[in-house]
């Protein structure tokens, strides 16, 4: 009896390591949950969930998000808060629908920093922005910081903090 319950303990002590290397070596890829009191985002932006997929140089981050009550966007978010995005790190142009406006971008993925420089063009307003994902060492954080600049002037920026789930 005593065998059997020292190979249990065995069993959980082997397994340990293991699922906390799968944290670190999965790099952007998984699931991640905004922490709202560790981000500043307005308070519209709540419960945003992102599943990010790598696949070669191929990133697709899938969103869900409650829709704001009073269906406006604020241009920050843009290409953030839209269900499907895909993202390419080789250097090419990506080409997104975020509802009605057309968004280009550029990523590059080094290490544990992942940033983008997106553009489009909003009611004939020219807005760029810039995306810098940092995950922390052992890859159960990742910070999104965003920035965005309009020809109207328009500036924004915020920081949203997520937990690997």
């Amino acid at each position: 009896m005593a065998d059997r319950k020292l190979f249990a303990v065995a069993l959980i002590f082997l397994a340990l390591p293991l699922g906390a290397k799968d944290n670190k070596d999965a790099g952007f890829a998984g699931r991640w949950v905004m922490d709202s009191k560790g981000s500043t985002a307005p308070e519209g932006l709540t419960n945003l969930e992102q599943r990010i997929k790598v696949s070669g140089s191929k990133v697709t981050i899938e969103s869900k998000f409650p829709e704001p009550a009073n269906g406006i966007i604020p241009l920050l978010y843009l290409g953030v808060m839209t269900t499907t995005l895909t993202l390419s790190t080789d250097g090419a142009d990506a080409q997104n629908q975020v509802g009605p406006f057309q968004m280009g971008s550029k990523t590059t993925l080094n290490g544990n920093e992942m940033v983008t420089d997106w553009t489009a063009e909003v009611k004939g307003d020219q807005v760029q922005g810039h995306w810098t994902r940092t995950l922390s060492d052992d890859g159960r954080q990742m910070v999104l910081k965003l920035q965005e600049t309009s020809t109207k002037g328009q500036q924004g920026q915020a920081e949203l903090n997520f937990n690997r789930k």
